[in-house]
């Protein structure tokens, strides 16, 4: 029997740092999104002892690994373990999330390679507990938010409010010929030590749901991602892009995560659409290259099964 699952890509409503913490990592607030765009993600009994991966698909880079570095493998590693077993597992992934994007397409492969894993072993998923946070902090949200797709983050990113997500959302995505390092990124931030005020938590949570139950066109004034001066800073080739945005009356959009990719809210696809067209169109008479652009949605869950798909 082959598990396969969607690996859902993520956007970040909200981004919010307040500071760093003694750990060396940021305080972070966020709300997560996850889309119906994904990667898919097949793991199968194997005959070897190990965990082998395969990595193809439309966006497949060659900076994404095969090895025991993959996020995939590590997840099904991860899976493995939890189920108590010793098997040899293959790990298939067909990426359709671009790397180094901002998208969560790596810790996504891994949470859907460890709850794979788990299936396909015979265990129940809950026996994965906590354990993602390890591989990553967007690791734990697509396992804790994958009835709902939509949660607030707290702490460095693993602690997970599970939350309804949004109705009648469309979102135009788009991922410029641009890589960003996360580490690279945060290494830019200027943020002092963490400090912040009583009853933070709870107004966070609040304020998640408040935004998760607007119209996109309302939540457009509530977006923000503090990682944005970071980003342009460490990846100087973000700033046309920034400037081409404003230009286009789309200065609406925002980074999602730490970069590469943008996104923007619309009520109505049409409207996703045309803006998007016009973006593709400016950036085409500058010269700027695009790897993904398209208009997808909230997908109202996460690491759901994918039955009928042909796996080559």
């Amino acid at each position: 029997m082959t598990i396969t699952l969607l690996a859902n890509a993520k956007i970040n409503p909200t981004l919010r740092v307040l500071g760093r913490r003694e750990d060396g990592f940021h305080e972070l607030v966020t709300t997560m999104l996850a889309l119906e765009l994904g990667d898919v993600v097949s793991v199968s009994l194997s005959d070897g002892a190990g965990v082998e991966a395969t990595v193809r698909g439309e966006l497949a880079s060659p900076d994404i690994p095969t090895d025991g570095s993959n996020l995939a493998v590590r997840g099904a590693l991860l899976g493995r373990d939890a189920a108590g077993s010793a098997e040899g597992l293959s790990v298939q992934v067909i990426k359709n999330i671009p790397s180094r994007a901002g998208l969560g397409g790596g810790s996504s492969d891994a949470a859907a390679a460890a709850r794979a894993a788990v299936v396909e072993l015979g265990e129940e998923d809950g026996c994965l507990g906590g354990r993602l946070g390890a591989l990553g902090s967007d690791c734990a949200f697509f396992q804790a938010a994958r009835r709902t797709g939509a949660a607030l983050a707290l702490g460095r990113g693993e602690e997970i409010t599970p939350l309804e997500g949004p109705r009648g959302w469309w979102v135009a995505l788009l991922t410029p010929e641009v890589e960003c390092s996360t580490p690279a990124v945060y290494g830019a931030l200027a943020a002092g030590p963490a400090a912040p005020t009583p009853g933070w938590r709870v107004r966070a949570e609040s304020g998640a749901r408040e935004l998760f139950g607007l119209s996109a066109l309302e939540a457009r004034e509530a977006l923000a991602n503090d990682l944005e001066p970071a980003a342009s800073a460490a990846v100087p080739e973000l700033q046309p892009w920034f400037a081409l945005l404003e230009a286009e009356s789309a200065a609406h959009f925002r980074l999602a995560g730490s970069g590469s990719s943008f996104f923007g809210l619309f009520d109505d696809e049409p409207s996703a659409r045309e803006t998007l067209g016009r973006i593709e169109a400016s950036a085409a008479a500058q010269g700027l290259g695009i790897r993904l652009s398209l208009v997808t949605r909230p997908a109202g869950s996460a690491l759901t099964t994918v039955p009928g798909v042909d796996l080559g």
